[in-house]
């Protein structure tokens, strides 16, 4: 139980983990759809854009910081700090997959984690693995290879190819028409979930604000070395010299992305790890119907994210989501 929950406890509300979990989702969701965008209009380098949310995220973890403060616990907020900057890392894998990958079909892969966090918590808190728990993970997986998997042809063009690996591609046409997003996700799912794993040991000691100011305070700090790098420094400079439109839309995606880590965290310090972590598998479905409402009223914004909408691709997407969600459904 974390510090905040128990406080209000006393003051007798009752939180409803569930609805932080959801509301964090949603907030996700838009953060996802703008991530997409910025990726499609105004950058292209993963490292620069990183550098450029993690900037910009400073401007809600500073005011956080003045107002509710920063609290050291010795030695949870250092072991906060080295998750916050371990988790810049799966971030790179995340922009990566989205800059070559539809971004329902990213957000879909992104939630294969909690099978992680499920092993993991088997693994390091005991919980026993039950046969519908196994039937669970098997769902995801076949959820992963329906969503991934392109029809009719291969991802063997344009940003798809890869002339190192096209020969071994050509000679295993299954493996050929999987999406290149998966090769990225094989590390992200390990570091998320031993993210989201460390985070109930947290906040056993520490709040959720002072969670998120140490964490945020690690990946500040690991992006400095990359600031370094000219390449990248030129490539953040530009972004930030596109006008107000690249800025605000910046900032309009680290907004989501503030609100659906804070939402998050409170889930994670009320609800069990993988119950939380298991309400992520409405986020692929929520990306598909805020991308389909944006063609409604900005069709050539949606266009740039290249998201295909035909009905064949609905239906693969929507069977995918249903298998993701069952399994989800059997794991929690």
């Amino acid at each position: 139980m974390s510090i905040y929950e128990s406080n209000l406890e006393k003051k007798g509300l009752k939180l409803d983990w569930l609805t932080f979990a959801v509301l964090g989702t949603i907030f996700f969701s838009v953060a996802g759809v703008l991530d997409k965008l910025l990726l499609s209009s105004y950058t292209d380098d993963s490292k620069a854009y990183i550098v450029c949310q993690i900037l910009a995220s400073q401007l809600f973890t500073i005011p956080v910081f003045l107002i509710v403060g920063a609290k050291f616990v010795y030695p949870e907020s250092l072991i906060a700090m080295l998750f916050g900057s371990l988790q810049v890392f799966p971030s790179f894998f995340y922009i990566k997959a989205l800059q070559i990958e539809e971004a329902s079909k990213v957000t879909a892969l992104e939630y294969v984690y909690p099978l992680f966090v499920f092993i993991g918590s088997v693994l390091l808190l005991g919980e026993v693995l039950e046969l519908k728990h196994c039937a669970g993970g098997l769902l995801l997986l076949l959820g992963t290879l329906l969503i991934s998997h392109k029809k009719n042809g291969s991802y063997g063009n344009g940003l798809y190819s890869n002339s190192s690996n096209s020969n071994s591609l050509n000679s295993k046409p299954f493996l050929r028409a999987l999406s290149p997003a998966l090769k990225p996700f094989m590390s992200y799912w390990v570091l998320t979930a031993a993210y989201y794993l460390s985070l109930k040991y947290l906040l056993v000691s520490i709040d959720e604000w002072n969670l998120y100011i140490w964490s945020s305070l690690g990946s500040l700090i690991v992006i400095l070395p990359l600031m370094g790098v000219s390449s990248i420094r030129s490539e953040v400079k530009s972004f930030f010299s596109q006008g107000g439109m690249a800025v605000g839309a910046l900032v309009s995606e680290e907004t989501f992305q503030f609100l659906g880590i804070i939402f998050s965290i409170f889930a994670y310090a009320i609800g069990s790890v993988t119950l939380v972590s298991s309400v992520g598998a409405l986020q692929p479905i929520m990306t598909v119907l805020l991308i389909l409402g944006l063609g409604i009223l900005m069709p050539k914004l949606a266009k740039a994210m290249n998201e295909k909408t035909d009905w064949s691709s609905l239906k693969q997407k929507g069977i995918s989501f249903m298998v993701v969600a069952i399994g989800i459904y059997f794991i929690s």
